[in-house]
């Protein structure tokens, strides 16, 4: 499947942003997901997160096994406020491989906000590289 590449991804269609709104309290925490489309998978190598000031930022998978009942997080802790940082999945201290995903299987970025109260509109941006294929194997 990995070899048979169809599409990059990238900003372009693997991109999502969670705005945490102004005013928020500490600990307000908002959500927002991408979905792996039906019939494809996804080989996912690079993750980039970008946190503006005031927030904190965590990414989600919906095919790791559940914590508490909600898909379990990439990150042991938040990454800090303002940072942007790229996770290279292949690393070592990493997973040491690309994140496959099949059709249905979700990304979920994650804003927490880190000040009380927000004193504007905060925005977390979670960016993924890599490529879809054909879904070959079930």
């Amino acid at each position: 499947e990995s070899r048979h590449a169809v599409d990059r991804i990238d900003a372009r269609n693997g991109q999502v942003e969670v705005t945490v709104p102004d005013g928020s309290d500490e600990g307000t925490t908002k959500t927002k997901e991408i979905e792996v489309p039906a019939g494809e998978v996804w080989f996912i190598n690079r993750f980039n997160l970008v946190t503006e000031a005031e927030v904190s930022g965590n990414i989600r998978i919906s095919s790791f096994p559940k914590s508490d009942d909600v898909d379990k997080r990439y990150l042991e802790t938040n990454q800090a406020a303002g940072a942007d940082t790229d996770y290279d999945l292949a690393a070592a201290g990493e997973l040491g491989t690309e994140l496959r995903l099949v059709g249905g299987d979700k990304i979920t970025v994650v804003g927490t906000a880190v000040a009380d109260p927000l004193t504007d509109d905060r925005v977390v941006t979670l960016t993924l590289y890599g490529r879809k294929a054909k879904r070959l194997v079930e």
